[in-house]
């Protein structure tokens, strides 16, 4: 069975003389979508594909017409060539690529004898360099995303940075110019922080920060926002609250710091920390409204830290 289509097909057409003049990788199949010769450009390319076997146990239409055999059903009824595109069913080789059909005519009888495919595969390489750039694409956004989370994200604790702050305050102070939402900004500071840095080493005060940072962030709302503004230093601004509300969410905070052991393989420590709290005013700047925040944590050290003072 497998010389059939070959022998038939070379009574009426020269296929080696059709193959040779196509730089492309081509075949040459029956009207019933059986092999019948390929040239060595597609031995190459289509390794799988053998003399004898019906194209369709290698792959499938996967374009417009469906299957292969409406496809050869329509190169049979029009001349001219017939775009597709096919898909492999191998899942080792899994892809797919761009053919042409064409129907081959009998010299002696001139009606259609067989089918022409040629696979384009300079198109198949494009696509695939087309696919690389969209992938290097997509690498180059993840990794702009990845900076971009870099760039307002403090590397040690996860919280915003000052940077981030520094652009969030001076639209929350542009916003409560135009509308009457606002807000409390509060600046927090570990308490001895140089003392338990020069005693106990850089590593257990990384955790003393990263600790406090956990704290702060878990009672915190959604709405609300907190920063690491540098060293042991932290700003939060809590949305649409007041001074008393304020207040009492510091204080919450101050006595879950104190009560909250941090453990390190060398001490355990117990830390406090001071809150210095004051609201946004319609005329208020970022710097106004940092001064008075930054004078009431001031006010919270100078009178024995561990405390919240409003100004």
């Amino acid at each position: 069975m497998s010389a059939e289509p070959v022998s038939l097909i070379e009574k009426h057409i020269s296929t080696e003389v059709i193959l040779s003049s196509i730089k492309n990788p081509a075949l040459v199949m029956s009207l019933s979508g059986k092999v019948a010769r390929l040239n060595p450009r597609c031995r190459q390319y289509l390794p799988d594909v053998r003399e004898g076997r019906s194209l369709s146990d290698y792959c499938e239409e996967a374009g417009v017409f469906g299957s292969l055999r409406k496809m050869i059903c329509h190169a049979r009824s029009a001349s001219g060539l017939h775009p597709c595109r096919l898909q492999t069913k191998s899942p080792e080789t899994p892809g797919s690529w761009l053919g042409f059909f064409s129907v081959l005519c009998s010299q002696i009888t001139h009606k259609p004898i067989a089918i022409l495919l040629e696979v384009d595969d300079h198109k198949v390489e494009r696509e695939n360099r087309l696919l690389a750039l969209d992938q290097e694409a997509e690498n180059r956004l993840t990794v702009l995303r990845q900076f971009h989370q870099d760039g307002i994200h403090d590397p040690l604790t996860g919280l915003k940075n000052r940077r981030y702050m520094d652009s969030f305050l001076k639209m929350e102070c542009d916003l409560i110019k135009r509308q009457s939402v606002g807000g409390t900004l509060v600046v927090v500071d570990i308490d001895h922080f140089k003392r338990i840095n020069d005693t106990y080493g850089h590593n257990v005060g990384d955790k003393v920060i990263s600790a406090v940072a956990h704290r702060l962030e878990k009672r915190l709302r959604d709405s609300d926002v907190a920063c690491r503004w540098g060293g042991e230093e932290f700003v939060l601004f809590l949305h649409n609250t007041s001074g008393y509300q304020a207040f009492s969410t510091c204080e919450e905070l101050r006595t879950l710091i104190q009560h909250h052991q941090v453990e390190s393989e060398s001490c355990s420590l117990q830390v406090t920390v001071s809150f210095g709290l004051t609201t946004l005013q319609t005329q208020d700047s970022p710097q106004s409204l940092f001064a008075r925040a930054d004078e009431a944590l001031y006010q919270a050290k100078m009178m024995g830290r561990n405390q919240v003072q409003v100004v």
